[in-house]
């Protein structure tokens, strides 16, 4: 292989910066340098690699087919070399970090309520929270993933335990009930404002997710009528709303835990519903006995047997 000039490290932060703001001025400002020393770095880096990057027409800059080309390669080299050197430093440290991909709402209701206690137990593990869906692990850092999904749900090419069943019921606010009084019967929750969930498909559809619907079902109660006092796009928003005494939520299990216990929500029937679902703790094949996942996954069994309310 023969061996060339390569481009410093400063050149290719900058260009970074440059290709994102497309204004030298506003890149130099990030970085902390003038903008003299940025077109500098950039001159720099077109020389060496023998290619015009930006072109500057009528006072706009825009970037070029050949810096469209390298932006991608420079800002995945920029981010493996940043995730790298911060294991170094946490390894250093003796500390591990592990990524892990949830569900927003799982994450704000369940997840992070419970997290001082992992930290007490596991000082030497940083937890990175990510709520975007993840398509593959490959991370240079140790990566897991909490879904939902049906109880026996498969997971192509992946490690996955399913660790949480979901059951759900309907909630609302002490005040509703002091309103309206508790239901005679489990039809009878039907006379209370009902708070539906739904979710917004790419193309515009409207889905409702299936809570209500399966508890409908489950109690032959389809054919009922009733009032649907609001409809939002999130389970948190939902019980937000019952809290406020708008209406009736229907809650899962990981949704509702210091809710009830504290008496801002109160269930309006006994019944918990299983309603197949869960969540389940997913890895790459293998990764589940590095010791920083063994970990995670073993605090998540021990959590799940807890009570999340009285």
């Amino acid at each position: 292989m023969a061996i060339r000039k390569f481009p410093s490290m400063t050149a290719l932060r900058g260009f970074e910066a440059c290709a994102r703001h497309l204004n030298f001025s506003q890149a130099a400002l990030e970085l902390h340098i003038t903008q003299s020393a940025i077109s500098h770095q950039i001159k720099q880096l077109e020389e060496v690699m023998g290619a015009q990057f930006f072109d500057r027409n009528a006072g706009a800059m825009t970037l070029t087919k050949a810096g469209a080309e390298l932006l991608p390669t420079v800002r995945s080299f920029l981010k493996d070399i940043n995730a790298l050197a911060g294991r170094f430093e946490r390894d250093a440290q003796g500390q591990s970090m592990v990524e892990l991909f949830v569900h927003d709402s799982f994450a704000n209701t369940w997840l992070i309520p419970r997290l001082p206690r992992f930290h007490a137990a596991h000082p030497d593990i940083r937890i990175q929270l990510n709520t975007h869906e993840f398509s593959r692990f490959d991370h240079p850092a140790g990566q897991a993933a909490i879904r939902l999904g049906e109880d026996h749900a498969a997971w192509p090419g992946l490690y996955s335990e399913f660790i949480l069943p979901e059951k759900i019921f309907p909630v609302c606010s002490p005040a509703l009930i002091a309103r309206l009084g508790l239901p005679d019967s489990v039809a009878d929750v039907l006379r209370y404002p009902i708070i539906l969930r739904w979710r917004s498909l790419l193309n515009g559809e409207m889905v409702s997710t299936p809570s209500w619907d399966y508890w409908l079902e489950k109690n032959q109660l389809t054919a009922l009528p009733f009032d649907c006092s609001l409809t939002v796009p999130h389970s948190s928003m939902a019980v937000l709303a019952a809290i406020r005494g708008l209406g009736v939520a229907m809650a899962r299990t990981s949704h509702i835990s210091d809710e009830l216990q504290t008496g801002v929500l109160q269930k309006l029937v006994d019944e918990e519903m299983d309603c197949g679902t869960g969540y389940h703790f997913l890895c790459a094949p293998g990764k589940e006995h590095t010791p920083e996942i063994r970990r995670i996954l073993e605090w998540f069994r021990s959590e799940s047997l807890q009570p999340t309310h009285q």
